[in-house]
């Protein structure tokens, strides 16, 4: 590798399979990645939507997956390293998974648009999993090379809609079970009206809490959550 690549980079350690929570037209989507990393099919999937619909979870959650069974996964968003040079990209093939996330952000960067292509087919010989996301679909996208274009349609390409406010809760009610906390429908309904309905927002939203609820010793309760985000996350909402 060209460059000395931190692979864990912007990996969120909650994101999983078994808290991820589908919207009604995806549920099943999860499966579908889990058999491109297990090698069963397509070794490539590309997965569109609007922010705030699971894309990014679900490629972290992949890479969690596959460190849990020993391997070595690299999550990309790029946006962040598409300001830096492409040659980072030298050597992916010789991991078990790579995860390209937010593939936009290199639409009229050729150096990068050339190297993805290269990429694609180093890991496709390899049979290497990749796993693939944007906010649009590849032909949408703007990209200035027509052979790239067409290797992001090779394999599966799937949108994924925002959850509704019921698929909120429960997914926001996983998050906290995971991190052994109690959060009532009540409660994680009186977060997600204050949110931008984004549940990268709601789990950073749910830390603050846990952190505020083990250093008072307080459940979160209605209240507590009210005073708790008029302090530190809220300071203008009304009570």
């Amino acid at each position: 590798m060209t460059l000395q690549l931190p692979l864990g980079i912007g990996l969120t350690s909650s994101a999983s399979f078994a808290n991820y929570v589908p919207a009604t037209d995806n549920q099943a989507i999860p499966r579908i990645v889990q058999d491109v990393i297990s090698g069963q099919g397509e070794s490539c999937l590309y997965l569109w939507g609007g922010h705030g619909t699971g894309k990014s979870h679900l490629l972290q959650a992949a890479c969690q997956q596959i460190s849990q069974h020993g391997g070595t996964p690299v999550y990309l968003p790029l946006t962040t390293f598409s300001q830096h040079s492409p040659d980072i990209l030298e050597g992916l093939d010789a991991l078990d998974l790579v995860c390209l996330d937010d593939l936009q952000a290199i639409v009229g960067l050729n150096e990068w648009e050339r190297a993805v292509f290269r990429l694609f087919n180093f890991l496709r010989e390899a049979h290497i999993p990749l796993l693939m996301a944007a906010h649009t679909v590849p032909k949408q996208l703007g990209l200035s090379l027509p052979d790239l274009v067409s290797r992001l349609s090779w394999g599966g390409v799937f949108s994924l809609t925002a959850l509704d406010q019921d698929g909120l809760v429960h997914a926001l009610q996983k998050h906290a079970q995971g991190r052994g906390l109690e959060l009532s429908t009540k409660v994680a309904r009186y977060l997600i009206d204050r949110s931008p309905h984004d549940m990268a927002t709601l789990i950073e939203w749910l830390q603050t809490l846990d952190y505020a609820s083990l250093s008072a010793r307080r459940k979160l309760t209605l209240p507590f959550v009210r005073e708790v985000l008029q302090q530190q996350l809220l300071p203008h909402a009304s009570k």
